[in-house]
């Protein structure tokens, strides 16, 4: 989910989203009206993007609004796994957040988009408009897994409304508590920094679990996918580590394309990473090493030392081989700011 999509309909709309590609490089742009730069859109608006929306971190359109919630009504999820969707209107003065303004990242990106092409920026989330605390806002920086997704209203509704909202952290958490959040466990609602997410000190418990761990892949070029997520599973599993705690997915940069990894990626809703051979290469610690491995992509062991190229992490899981691919897991102790 790293993608980004810029579809247009009109010569104005067109010439625009020339100027978003300057700001976004690696973006993808579709257009009514398409040249050498802009790839021709030539099926239905909303067969096209039920074919994007899942493998994209966003998706621009210029355009109505209407057309855009039409358009991706049909691929709605949850807040936790839809990409992030904005829309400008083709004379480029307004930037409209519509969906995933938060944990997608939306509404930062519209304030990029404004301040790349000097348009207005139409933020309408209410912790935003109101510079209040917002906690999924937060989890996200943070590298925090919000176990349930429908408390994020309950612990911002309370916010807005001027009430505490508790806080117990199991992890060093840096910096002062914004205002409303407070390290008393006498709240109705509550945040909670932990790995058990059983644990309920208030009546209305927000659980959140912090990301430690990265996974480190090597694979056969066209392994499936079923074989990664069963041996994926496996490991996790022998080494007790839940899934919830992953924090991003490495490999070598050979190996960006490469579907099964990015499948995983798209199934735990985490970064899919990669190094140049010379950067693994320059890594220092105990790995394995495959003669064999490294006269293919040039350095002696991928998974091992792509799981360390995530700073800060420590290798606990060396490598172990199954169905065409390599797993080593390193651990990131988790901290945190406000």
């Amino acid at each position: 989910m790293d993608k980004i999509y810029i579809i247009s309909f009109t010569k104005n709309g067109a010439e625009l989203s020339l100027k978003l590609k300057n700001l976004y490089p690696d973006a993808e742009v579709y257009g009514k009206y398409g040249d050498e730069n802009i790839k021709l859109l030539d099926k239905d608006i909303k067969s096209f993007v039920s074919g994007i929306f899942n493998q994209s971190k966003a998706i621009i359109f210029i355009s109505a609004l209407g057309i855009a919630v039409r358009a991706v009504a049909p691929c709605i999820i949850s807040k936790d796994k839809d990409a992030a969707v904005i829309v400008l209107d083709d004379t480029g003065r307004y930037v409209i957040p519509v969906l995933s303004g938060h944990i997608g990242g939306a509404n930062q990106m519209a304030e990029e988009i404004a301040e790349h092409i000097s348009a207005e920026p139409v933020i309408t989330t209410a912790t935003d408009r109101n510079k209040k605390f917002a906690v999924d806002v937060w989890a996200c920086k943070n590298n925090l897994y919000i176990d349930d997704i429908p408390m994020i209203k309950e612990v911002s509704s309370r916010i807005l409304n001027n009430e505490n909202v508790g806080f117990i952290s199991h992890y060093e958490v840096l910096g002062s508590m914004p205002k409303g959040i407070i390290a008393d466990t006498q709240c109705k609602c509550g945040i909670v920094i932990g790995n058990d997410d059983k644990e309920k000190p208030f009546q209305y418990t927000m659980n959140l679990i912090p990301k430690e761990y990265v996974l480190g892949i090597g694979a056969r070029k066209g392994a499936e996918y079923s074989n990664l997520k069963d041996f994926a599973e496996r490991i996790l599993k022998e080494n007790n580590i839940d899934k919830r705690k992953i924090l991003a997915i490495t490999s070598i940069d050979i190996k960006k394309d490469e579907k099964a990894i990015i499948k995983l990626a798209e199934e735990l809703n985490v970064p899919f990473i990669t190094y140049p051979a010379n950067e693994l290469a320059e890594m220092q610690g105990d790995f394995s090493s495959s003669n064999f491995v490294k006269n293919i992509t040039g350095v002696d062991n991928v998974c091992e030392r792509a799981s360390v190229c995530y700073g800060g992490t420590k290798l606990i899981v060396k490598k172990t081989s199954e169905n065409g691919f390599t797993i080593a897991v390193s651990y990131k102790l988790w901290h945190g700011s406000f």
